[in-house]
């Protein structure tokens, strides 16, 4: 391309008002689209070359209204320019603009006006003009940065093209045979979001249309008249030049057979649907129509477009599924036939009927843990946490109101280890689980939890499972004998919930292990049994040990006279109050065990009941519950100290293994450092602290907290 020095097009101007041309008379003839974007005294003219034209332009001329000129001007690749004595800027290529293709010209204005008015022509090889009309241009600023862009572009020699075809890309007519001269709408998914669009009915330009931001297009047209039933071309076209089609034969309207019109109608809904429930709609409408079915989130984001045909006799019905990972929340349904709507919103709830969650994910041992949702009305629930360990740190019962809206608080015990905790609720056969933290974040758990201790014989086995959403879980079944009875995996779908079942008849009496895993390392297991009884002859039971602590976690066995026997354990405070009933099993050997329950912070001090009973058969054991015997302390090894020194903390009469909070604090009460250390099995503890060497000189404070006894000390650093 030649170059004129003296007509370089700057691109170094402050953007504060944006051009663009005003469409009116651009689009007089329909041969030759002409648009253009600017800033400051600067435009970008773009004539298109309208697809379904039969000539090439060859030749642009533009000239200015009034008393404005141009100052300089730019071209693409491949074309010149020459601004004549009359004013009239000039520009022809050996290239040319063969239809559906365009070309762009960066000009310069000299102007006073606030709308200037640009003149231009497209001529053919010949000399023939094939389009002429006059773009004014006015304010927007709307287009600043689109016009940056494109002038950036320029510059390069670059023409700037917005691909919004891709492979996948498709659309559809409703109703898929429209005829002559009637309404259709178009609906499309798989574009690229955000791009532009434009529709051509037989070679002529209908409209220009936006994607959405999910790739999706959904607007209405019109067919022209179409003689003798012929073939029409249906094209959406992108920037880049790539189509998408369809070829549809058009029927004259009047040889389609009229049906009668009714009004569109849509008859009952629900006012609720669980996640995972389809819905039936029903309604009237036109016989042999075509309906369209819009579903919308909350955010009015569509999720689903269908379409389905009327009946001969007007009526209507579609299944509505609502997805198992659909946002809990109102979900809209619009039907439109084409000349009316009916719209619906539909609350999607979930699927169980005990839904809780916390108010926050994440506490800290020694706070209060708040729940709520919602569970089966006018029903007590059983609710119970374990910790990060799988150990029992609290059960309670609550009486769910009228509402079955459920809101209630659980203290975490001081000095609770830290980890992912898991809340248990019980109603029934219903249950519930919900996941938080204890001095972190919760992270992804798989949690396994058959629905029962033991099944009949002729039922089915219920487990839950629970873990990260679209997990790939395997499982492992493994009978009283260590031998595996089968293997399995599953996907845990958009929740990460699963309902595993075993068909009836395929386990033997006895008790089995359920072992799930994700990957490596990552295995959790749950005891159920098959078909056991009561009854178990001669019971033994004991404790490992005569005397516990508050907050100790006790371990519980014992034998039957007969194996695989089902037992009720019942563990009784010094008051004679129930404070925990158990079920279990005993194995193949006649073994029982309980290793999950813990003796409550707050409990009463004295001699405790634990009863093993089955059948007509029962067996008691007594243990003494005490307080603190031993002082807690905390010393540190002298009380002055220098930067970087290390400091020594120890101390003793700390609950046996209890997890220890030790904060460092300056004058002001505010915490510099917290260490977390474990008791011996004797209550004592010790620790090492380096002293930061930026730490001022003055007095500290250290305090030491086992979850139930609490110390403190002070030092100096000179």
């Amino acid at each position: 391309m030649r170059s004129y020095p003296v007509l370089v097009f700057s691109l170094t101007l402050v953007l504060s008002i944006i051009f663009v041309s005003n469409f009116g008379t651009s689009f007089a003839d329909n041969e030759v689209i002409a648009t253009s974007i600017g800033f400051e005294d600067s435009t970008i003219l773009e004539l298109k070359n309208n697809r379904d034209n039969t000539a090439n332009i060859n030749t642009v001329r533009i000239w200015m209204s009034g008393d404005n000129e141009f100052k300089s001007f730019k071209t693409e690749e491949g074309w010149m320019g020459k601004n004549t004595p009359q004013g009239v800027i000039v520009f022809t290529s050996q290239n040319e603009v063969n239809p559906g293709q365009s070309v762009k010209f960066g000009i310069k204005i000299k102007t006073t006006e606030n709308n200037p008015v640009i003149n231009w022509r497209a001529l053919d090889s010949n000399g023939e003009t094939i389009s002429s009309a006059s773009t004014t241009v006015t304010i927007s600023e709307t287009s600043q940065n689109e016009a940056l862009e494109i002038l950036r572009n320029e510059s390069k020699g670059e023409q700037t093209k917005s691909v919004a075809i891709k492979e996948k890309s498709n659309f559809r007519l409703i109703p898929e045979m429209p005829a002559s001269n009637s309404n259709f709408r178009v609906v499309g998914e798989g574009f690229v979001p955000n791009q532009l669009l434009e529709f051509y009915v037989s070679n002529e330009l209908q409209k220009s249309v936006k994607v959405d931001e999910n790739g999706r297009i959904l607007f209405t047209s019109k067919v022209p008249i179409i003689q003798n039933d012929e073939r029409t071309e249906f094209v959406l076209r992108d920037s880049g030049g790539t189509e998408k089609s369809l070829s549809i034969r058009i029927v004259q309207l009047e040889n389609r057979e009229i049906a009668e019109v009714i009004k569109l109608s849509l008859g009952n809904t629900p006012q609720e649907v669980k996640r995972g429930e389809t819905i039936t709609l029903e309604g009237m409408s036109t016989p042999h129509g075509t309906i369209t079915i819009i579903t919308k989130d909350a955010k009015g984001e569509i999720l689903l477009i269908d379409t389905i045909q009327v009946r001969f006799d007007g009526k209507w019905t579609y299944d509505n599924l609502f997805a198992p990972d659909l946002e809990l929340g109102i979900v809209s349904i619009e039907i439109d036939d084409g000349k009316n709507k009916a719209l619906r919103n539909i609350t999607v709830i979930s699927a169980k009927l005990i839904n809780i969650t916390t108010t926050e994910t994440k506490v800290d041992a020694g706070d209060i843990v708040v729940f709520e949702g919602s569970a089966i009305p006018n029903q007590e629930m059983s609710i119970i946490i374990e910790d990060s360990k799988g150990t029992e740190i609290i059960s309670r019962t609550i009486l769910v109101g009228e509402s079955g809206i459920v809101n209630f608080n659980a203290e975490i015990p001081r000095g609770s280890v830290k980890g992912t905790y898991v809340l248990l609720a019980f109603q029934g056969d219903e249950s519930g689980i919900t996941i938080f933290g204890v001095g972190q974040e919760p992270e992804e758990i798989l949690i396994v939890k058959p629905t029962k201790l033991n099944f009949l014989s002729n039922e089915e086995v219920i487990v839950e499972i629970q873990g990260p959403v679209n997990a790939q879980i395997s499982i492992i079944l493994i009978d009283s004998t260590d031998k595996e009875k089968f293997s399995d995996t599953l996907n845990l779908g958009p929740d990460g919930k699963e309902i595993y079942k075993i068909k009836s008849g395929e386990l033997s009496t006895g008790s089995y292990t359920m072992n799930i895993g994700r990957g490596t390392g990552n295995t959790v297991s749950a005891v159920f049994a098959v078909g056991l009884t009561t009854g178990s002859g001669a019971i033994s039971i004991q404790t490992t040990r005569d005397n516990y602590k508050l907050g100790e976690q006790i371990l519980i066995t014992g034998n039957t006279g007969a194996i695989n026997v089902l037992l009720d354990i019942t563990i009784s405070d010094a008051k004679g109050t129930v404070i925990k009933k158990i079920e279990t099993f005993s194995d193949q050997n006649g073994v029982f065990k309980i290793t999950n329950f813990r003796i409550p912070l707050d409990g009463e001090l004295g001699k405790w009941t634990v009863l093993a009973k089955s059948g007509g058969n029962f067996k008691e054991f007594k243990f003494l519950v005490t307080g603190v015997e031993n002082e807690f302390t905390l010393v540190t090894d002298r009380p002055d100290y220098r930067t970087n020194e290390l400091l020594t903390i120890s101390g003793s009469g700390a609950r046996m293994s209890a997890s220890i909070s030790i904060k460092i604090m300056n004058s002001d009460h505010i915490i510099i450092e917290e260490l977390t250390i474990t008791a011996k099995s004797n209550g004592e503890y010790l620790t090492l602290w380096q002293i930061p060497a930026d730490l001022v000189i003055g007095e500290y404070g250290i305090t030491a907290d086992d979850g139930t006894s609490n110390a403190s000390t002070k030092f100096t650093i000179n």
